[in-house]
């Protein structure tokens, strides 16, 4: 039994120093994850030993890419250094994808890989949105982009942005009578920054337009983030732009602003806003259609009523493949009445004998008696003889 429990006792210690040396040894990640562009180091704790003597020879920590098994850079290990953590700093990684932190000993091709670590490393999130410029009707647009993420402060090589946009006609499923929708590309290059808007100029590519945004770093193919196609018809809508309320003179004008980037084309009605009975109709009173690029329209007075009234203009889209768009805008119209009434009759002869003068009036029939606006004058003289007969010139 004696020799039996010797026996035992030996290899209870033989896997015991294995254990112990196995644990001895490691390389480990603070993180699994790590976001690319991103102002965050990448801790890694590490240790190693050295059977021999406990003295560390020419021990290094390696990071490479994991597709093309490139090194990026390589940290060495002091020879008292057994144990620690070492900082690899974000401008190392510039790039998503699969990285391999490896401890190596040896500083030539016949070393041997002790450990290794796998790091996944992600792009940041970037919101990309579109907007207005005040150039808007001389066919520009922006396009931005933003991250919460805090970017990394390059020392040097600071990589910058990329950023396509693809303008088209139609959806890729929908495609045209001619067959391929068309397609025109435009790209700008931006530095690297948490938030930013980037002026774009239009592609004509006719009344309908839908938008892509990709963005990759300059010089690579990866991409960061792509988001479109963007209907700029649904984006943005179309608004009339006309005053809230004026008194008509001859006309009445009408404008439409498009979205960026877009012909407009379609039909502008009027009606007078009035209350109804249930079930009655609103009754158009005029419509007036803009060709292929003209924005502007005008209504003539004739077609308001006499005094102060709300009056609702109502632009429609001749045609969408998808669906309708409408725009609603009211305004009020004041239209005086500005015509003369009958003349009135001759004043008296200015004389008793010979020739003498006489006068006669008329009244501006307006809304505002004060402030007549009737072409023409208002009053009138004439010379006549004492017998009351007009004078001969």
């Amino acid at each position: 039994m004696k020799p039996m429990l010797k026996d035992f006792s030996n290899l209870l210690l033989v896997v015991l120093c294995d254990c112990v040396l196995g644990e001895a040894e490691y390389l480990l990640l603070g993180e699994p994850g790590h976001v690319a562009l991103s102002n965050t180091t990448v801790s890694v704790d590490f240790q190693y030993f050295d059977g021999a003597n406990g003295t560390l020879r020419n021990v290094s920590v390696l990071l490479l890419e994991a597709n093309t098994n490139q090194t990026v850079t390589t940290k060495y290990l002091l020879t008292n250094q057994s144990q620690g953590t070492l900082e690899f700093e974000c401008f190392y990684f510039k790039e998503a994808g699969d990285y391999w932190f490896m401890m190596t000993q040896g500083m030539t091709d016949s070393s041997t890989s002790e450990k290794s670590a796998f790091l996944k490393v992600e792009w940041p999130d970037f919101h990309v949105d579109l907007n207005r410029t005040s150039k808007a009707a001389e066919g520009t647009f922006q396009v931005g982009l933003f991250t919460s993420q805090p970017l990394c402060l390059f020392p040097v090589d600071k990589p910058d942005i990329l950023v396509d946009v693809i303008f088209t006609n139609s959806l890729p499923e929908a495609g045209t009578s001619q067959g391929q929708p068309l397609e025109i590309r435009t790209s700008k290059k931006t530095e690297l920054s948490q938030g930013q808007w980037i002026e774009f100029g239009c592609a004509p590519v006719g009344p309908e337009a839908y938008v892509t945004v990709v963005l990759k770093l300059v010089g690579q193919d990866s991409v960061i983030t792509s988001v479109g196609p963007i209907d700029l018809a649904q984006k943005f809508g179309y608004k009339l732009v006309m005053v809230p309320e004026l008194t008509c003179a001859s006309g009445v004008e009408v404008m439409v602003l498009p979205p960026p980037c877009i012909f407009v084309q379609g039909v502008i009605a009027v009606f007078k806003e009035a209350p109804r009975r249930p079930g009655e109709r609103t009754m158009r009173l005029a419509e007036n259609s803009l060709p292929l690029g003209q924005r502007r329209t005008v209504f003539n007075c004739t077609l308001f009523d006499m005094g102060r009234n709300k009056y609702c203009f109502d632009f429609g889209i001749s045609s969408r493949s998808q669906f309708s768009t409408k725009e609603k805008e009211c305004m009020i119209i004041q239209r005086n009445i500005e015509t003369w009434g009958l003349w009135q009759p001759w004043s008296q002869c200015s004389a008793t004998c010979g020739d003498g003068v006489r006068e006669r009036r008329r009244l501006c029939l307006t809304s505002f008696p004060s402030r007549p606006g009737c072409p023409g004058m208002s009053s009138e003289t004439g010379s006549w003889a004492a017998g009351g007969t007009r004078a001969s010139p």
